[in-house]
């Protein structure tokens, strides 16, 4: 082959995998949209809620018509009480008969055993039965015809755009086979996206149709959005297949057949997913009443019955709700969050052997299952509280994530299925076992998943820096207010001033701490210099549980010391030297230096050890030749002690130049007073104030950007430290 040839051929090759890449991100972005309410192009009212999706269209039909027949419902409720009022203000002798009743039933009322009898009639909870749906829709779709026409065209179109952008994904998997597995995967592809854009089509005229028969009900029609986006993706996904249909070649001697790897990969990602959505309140499919606590995630409903119904002790005293539906409710989240994660051990499992995947294909199979069956118990649930006869106080919520749980569940379900059949069988008498890598990946998953959810999940609240919002409000989009905070402290003079001052405050004290981050190296040096192990040993605690002690106790022996009537004050007026007792924690003195050495006199001991740990590591047989060539104490620590240590004090020097915005709260919290709390302020104070302050001072909006700022700043100089490092030394962190 030569080499222009061969060029092309690689230029080829590159090619066929940039259009392969391109094919499957198209149809992963029309499956995404399908759960995107703003995407949905069957959203055709205002009464539909934002999250109402594509696929909650196609499949929970009840929920999609709802807000529609809840408002027929509210419209001829309050015409019946226009009625009554305007009886009972026309009718003196309507007015006068209904007083005479009510106090003749107060009368009645007021012996104790008919209270008793009420109280009775009123905590005796009712067997709740479910609404026939059905029947309720055939009645609404007789008063509303053309409406419910529209609605029912519209459902059943998201279900065929449904099924067209399912087959592009079935199309992808066969994609990922090999030679004729491959050319049928980008047929299947075209196939789909044709069938995609087709479906957009019925969307109009269902809209139309809506539109014009909406005048019966007390709503207003919306334009649809999202069928450009389906019809443009389905588009490029049609010609991205087609291309790579006349482009792609396949190797001479490749025989055709399917790869378990890609079916293995989805049903990780989406495993490791629903662990994911187990933690998010928002995602909670198990919130189906307004009582329930909108902080309460799907893993807090299945494991703490007492947290799931914190609020509605209330509802059960009174028999409003039947306990039972609740504790129903709980045990089919309980349902779900174990189904979930034996999902997520099933997936561990599949990165063993035969025999270990085959286990985990059975475990995932039956968790996925489960889960699944308890979706539909929580919508049980959910349609027991809506047929109660206190439905005010119950207050039910509509859980608008049980279609995502469900279309997610069923794929794992069907990537798992078509895993295991593609597997092959284990041979007889393997053991179950994992590959020394996999095992080393799955020993630090736990930690992996534990930084995700505290370090990086709460990322996701930096999103309240676009609101107007205030704690205890509900997040919506009427709050939007863009970059407003971002330009708060640009547009705002005093704002301007009080950034400035706490940043000077900031980058002073962290200033210090950087100046003499050498200390804790030298004190380790010199405490591994003393040969009595004993002394040695006694020291070291010595000035390592001063870490462990919280800013608050420091503060109280401060107090004691520095204090009015403290150790010194009284040690000086006792002596005369004083008149009266000096509090020397006040004021704003030297209050820099004086927070760096309370900070040095906590933490010196604590920092020492990494140092330590390196001193014993270093080569002994240095020191040996060293005490040959005539070496003293001093020489040796600074020829051989020292450069040895050098490497790890840059290290900790790197990180702590990347934290000069992140210097802690509690010490300068405890410490701060009147007199000295303007230089005491520092950024991540400030930010704690702002957030948690005095409630009408309270700003969470602007207090997110400024630790957004800081963040950034902080991966900054994190990467310009790094960089210098390597530019001077010749190595970095990474």
């Amino acid at each position: 082959m030569t080499e222009k040839s061969k060029k092309t051929l690689d230029v080829r090759n590159a090619l066929v995998t940039g259009l392969n890449w391109a094919s499957k991100i198209s149809v992963l972005l029309l499956f995404v949209f399908m759960f995107i309410g703003r995407m949905n192009p069957a959203r055709f009212s205002n009464l539909m809620s934002s999250g109402t999706s594509l696929v909650k269209s196609a499949f929970y039909f009840r929920g999609y018509v709802a807000p529609l027949m809840d408002a027929e419902k509210n419209s001829n409720s309050e015409s019946s009480s226009e009625a009554e009022e305007e009886e009972s203000t026309d009718s003196y002798d309507d007015f006068y008969s209904n007083f005479a009743a009510m106090v003749e039933s107060s009368a009645a009322s007021s012996s104790s055993d008919m209270v008793f009898d009420d109280y009775e009639d009123d905590v005796k909870a009712k067997k709740l039965k479910a609404n026939s749906f059905a029947a309720e829709w055939k009645a609404f779709k007789a008063r509303h015809d053309a409406l419910a026409g529209a609605l029912e065209s519209a459902h059943k179109n998201s279900i065929f755009t449904f099924l067209a952008v399912f087959i592009c994904i079935i199309g992808v998997y066969f994609a990922c086979g090999k030679n004729k597995v491959r050319k049928i995967g980008n047929i299947i592809i075209c196939v789909g996206a044709v069938l995609t854009v087709i479906s957009m089509v019925p969307f109009a005229a269902a809209q139309a149709n809506f539109a014009m028969a909406l005048d019966s009900l007390n709503a207003s029609a919306i334009e649809a959005k999202g069928a450009g986006a389906f019809i443009t993706f389905s588009i490029i996904s049609a010609a991205l297949a087609i291309a790579l249909l006349v482009l792609e070649k396949a190797p001479a001697g490749e025989k055709s057949g399917f790869k378990a790897q890609p079916f293995q990969i989805t049903y990780r990602i989406l495993a490791l997913l629903l662990f994911i959505l187990l933690f998010i309140p928002g995602a909670n499919p198990a919130r189906i009443s307004l009582n329930i606590s909108r902080n309460v995630s799907l893993f807090t409903s299945g494991f703490s019955y007492g947290t799931y119904t914190a609020n509605m002790e209330r509802l059960f005293i009174r028999g409003w709700l039947p306990e039972s539906v609740m504790v129903g409710a709980f045990f089919f989240s309980l349902l779900a969050c174990l189904g979930i994660i034996a999902c997520g051990a099933g997936s561990c499992m599949s990165v063993g052997n035969n025999k270990l995947k085959r286990i985990g294909h059975f475990t995932i199979l039956a968790g996925s299952a489960a889960s699944f069956i308890s979706m539909f118990g929580l919508l049980h649930a959910y349609n027991l509280l809506t047929s109660s006869e206190n439905i005010a106080k119950i207050e039910p919520l509509e859980p608008q994530t049980v279609p995502l749980f469900c279309v997610l569940l069923a794929f794992i379900f069907i990537c798992a299925l078509v895993s295991f059949i593609c597997t092959p069988a284990p041979e007889k008498g393997e053991k179950c076992q994992i590959e020394a890598p996999f095992q080393l990946f799955l020993m630090i998953l736990p930690f992996l998943i534990l930084v995700f959810i505290f370090s990086y999940l709460p990322l996701w609240g930096w999103r309240y820096a676009f609101f107007d919002y205030n704690a205890g409000d509900t997040l919506s989009m009427d709050k939007w207010v863009g970059l407003k905070w971002f330009k708060a402290p640009f547009e705002n003079a005093a704002t301007r001033s009080d950034i400035i001052r706490v940043l000077r405050n900031t980058l002073v004290m962290s200033g210090l701490g950087i100046a003499f981050s050498w200390l804790p190296m030298i004190f380790a040096i010199f405490l591994s210099e003393i040969k009595n192990t004993q002394a040695r040993k006694i020291i070291q605690t010595l000035t390592t549980i001063p870490n462990f002690i919280s800013w608050v106790l420091v503060y109280a022996i401060a107090f004691c010391i520095f204090g009015t009537e403290g150790f010194i004050s009284s040690l000086m007026v006792n002596g005369g030297f004083w008149d009266k007792g000096v509090n020397m924690l006040m004021g704003d003195h030297f209050i820099w230096l004086k927070m760096w050495l309370w900070g040095t006199w906590k933490g010196l001991g604590w920092s020492a050890i990494m140092y330590i740990a390196a001193i014993s590591g270093i080569d002994q047989q240095l020191y040996e030749a060293a005490t040959v060539d005539g070496a003293g104490r001093f020489q040796k620590i600074w020829h051989i002690t020292i450069p040895e240590l050098f490497p790890t004090y840059i290290v900790l020097l790197i990180l702590s130049v990347s934290n000069i915005l992140s210097n802690g709260m509690d010490q300068y919290l405890v410490f701060k007073n009147p007199t000295n709390k303007n230089p005491i302020e520092v950024l991540d104070l400030y930010v704690y104030q702002l957030s948690f302050g005095q409630t009408a001072n309270s700003n969470i909006p602007f207090s997110t950007v400024v630790s957004m700022f800081k963040s950034f700043v902080s991966v900054i100089l994190l990467f310009i430290t790094n960089k210098i490092s390597k530019w001077i030394r010749g190595s970095s962190i990474f």
